[in-house]
């Protein structure tokens, strides 16, 4: 962060309104003098966490994510705090003396680096007379040069080691090729992972590749599709297909298509709908779900039309509603996924059934029917329960009204007893979520807590700042005394001090900067002098007993007689007060 100064940054944070930025993630509603919203740090059910905007700091009472607008959005986007500095000029117009390509390190680099190069590889192979088959199936699965050249699609050759010899002539060891999954190693032996398969590169959620997913185009016995094995950059389980993409339409449309192959992915969006990702199989993960949560959007499931598929749509749809998403399902006829879909019936076709979607009630009650026999009891009964199941997640009054009085017309039930039941499991859940709350708070110590206390007032106001000065106390916790430290010098330096700057300032330091959040967190708004000087007194007091057992026990240790009369009356004094 040295290539940016510390003026820059608090400028660019005072231009900004953390209510503006926050709200652009999550929605905020406003309750007395701040604002609250569901935390999108943890599974939170109700909204935990808080806002204020006359402080410019967040922090939520459940998980203790806490911080300043930059936090927020380097936590939220999964990026570096100067990413998150970026991220936030650009968005408001405000020029930064340096570019992230100027300033940013990054540990992985060198394997980022590597995956890019072999990308390249791999679109150069397709050019080649070697490509030529492959450059049919593409064309012939209706994929032009300009799609090619969108998912950056290339060719893994049909050989065991084109690719390890290509890396190789560029210096790359095979411990760093078998670290991205480019390689089997075998005897000491470095073989191409990928053989003969059309290959597409998998991003991250900020664009970076990660991975690959190979495609055989040819007639053979071989698994259609082969994925990068886990690496320290690809966990399959944390992307989704087309997610780096998709972001910028689906916060502008506030809704994203769900869909479960990369070619699914790949065909809606050169159609033009471009607010779509994969799942890349049929089940979701509670990384992919943290995901979706961060694009504050309604969910669009569309996922393959045969069992398995719808099987897919119900268990996510239900998912989904247990983390408070609204969820709609399109359904399509025929076409076995939205790729053959599309290329069968035409992109108008989809559009249609995309204005026309499912709620996901009426898609699970329907879904709940198969393989019973509701003219039997117990059928009857199971589908029942199942049903007032799903509607405990359901908020809309209207729509669980209409739900129940249609079960009672469709099989002659009781609607009171049928509301009694949904009452009863909504109970359950509510007791069920109290009792998996996130308990972060650990029982602190009267002495830590006054040590904490007092660094709050300090980031907050420079007068409490130059009272701690005076008073001359010491903080035995040593990130206490640097935190303490660091605001003086930021008071001294700046002439001035507020917390939310401090954060930005602070932020650099891994040690000590997450008991700073933490210490935020913790803390209420409320300022007093007369409470911070009884702070300053608890400090006090401790450090003088700290002290008379010290000199207890050099006066246990002390040999010469006058010193230990020296020691004694020295122990005295403090005992009295008077020192």
């Amino acid at each position: 962060m040295a290539l940016i100064p510390q003026e820059e940054i608090n400028e660019l944070r005072m231009q900004v309104n953390i209510i503006d930025v926050i709200s652009s993630y999550i929605p905020l509603s406003h309750k007395g003098k701040n604002y609250f919203g569901v935390c999108p740090f943890h599974e939170d059910h109700s909204p935990s966490m808080s806002v204020s905007e006359e402080k410019q700091i967040y922090k939520c009472f459940s998980c203790g994510a806490a911080g300043n607008v930059f936090t927020f959005v380097q936590n939220f986007e999964n990026v570096s705090f100067i990413e998150a500095l970026q991220i936030v000029a650009q968005k408001y117009g405000f020029p930064l003396s340096a570019s992230i390509k100027q300033i940013k390190s990054d540990k992985n680099t060198k394997y980022y680096d590597i995956l890019d190069i072999t990308t390249k590889f791999y679109q150069n192979n397709l050019k080649t007379e070697f490509g030529k088959q492959a450059m049919q199936y593409l064309e012939k699965r209706g994929l032009n040069k300009e799609a090619i050249l969108e998912f950056n699609i290339g060719l893994a050759l049909n050989s065991n080691n084109s690719l390890t010899n290509f890396l190789k002539s560029k210096k790359y060891q095979n411990e760093d090729l078998d670290k991205v999954g480019l390689v089997s190693i075998k005897d000491d032996i470095a073989n191409d992972y990928f053989i003969n398969r059309i290959m597409f590169p998998l991003e991250d959620s900020n664009g970076k590749i990660i991975g690959y997913s190979g495609r055989i185009y040819y007639e053979t016995n071989a698994p259609k599709y082969l994925n990068t094995k886990e690496t320290l950059l690809f966990k399959k389980g944390q992307m989704l297909f087309n997610y780096s993409r998709a972001k910028p339409y689906i916060r502008n449309e506030k809704k994203v298509i769900l869909v479960e192959g990369y070619m699914d992915a790949i065909r809606l969006y050169l159609n033009g709908i471009k607010n779509v990702v994969a799942i890349m199989g049929t089940s979701l993960t509670k990384e992919q779900t943290s995901l979706l949560k961060k694009l504050n959007a309604k969910i669009i499931l569309c996922l393959d039309n045969d069992a398995p598929g719808q099987k897919a749509i119900y268990e996510i749809g239900k998912e989904l509603k247990n983390n408070n998403f609204e969820v709609e399902v399109i359904k399509l006829s025929n076409e076995k996924d939205p790729d053959e879909y599309v290329l069968k019936e035409g992109i108008k076709a989809f559009e249609k059934n995309l204005k026309n979607p499912l709620k996901y009630l009426d898609f699970s009650l329907n879904y709940l029917k198969q393989n019973k026999n509701l003219g039997q009891t117990v059928d009857l009964a199971d589908y029942v329960n199942a049903v007032l199941k799903d509607l405990e997640k359901e908020t809309d009054e209207i729509l669980i009204d209409l739900t129940l009085k249609k079960l009672v017309t469709d099989y002659n039930l009781d609607y009171d007893i049928l509301k009694s039941k949904l009452k009863n499991l909504t109970q359950e859940e509510k007791v069920k979520e109290i009792k998996e709350e996130p308990k972060v708070k650990n029982k602190i110590n009267r002495y830590n807590m006054a040590c904490e206390k007092i660094l709050f007032y300090m980031m907050n106001e420079p007068k409490y700042v130059r009272m701690y000065q005076n008073n001359l106390v010491f903080l035995d916790n040593l990130n206490y005394r640097e935190i303490a430290k660091e605001i003086i010098y930021y008071y001294e330096t700046n002439k001035d001090i507020n917390m939310a700057d401090f954060v930005s300032f602070a932020s650099s330091n891994e040690r000590f900067f997450p008991d700073v959040l933490h210490i935020i967190n913790e803390s209420d708004d409320n300022l007093e002098e007369n409470v911070f000087n009884d702070y300053l007194k608890k400090i006090k007091v401790k450090n003088k007993e700290k002290t008379i057992k010290e000199l207890k026990v050099n006066l246990k240790e002390e040999l010469d007689k006058n010193k230990k009369m020296e020691i004694a009356m020295k122990i005295a004094e403090l005992k009295k007060g008077s020192v």
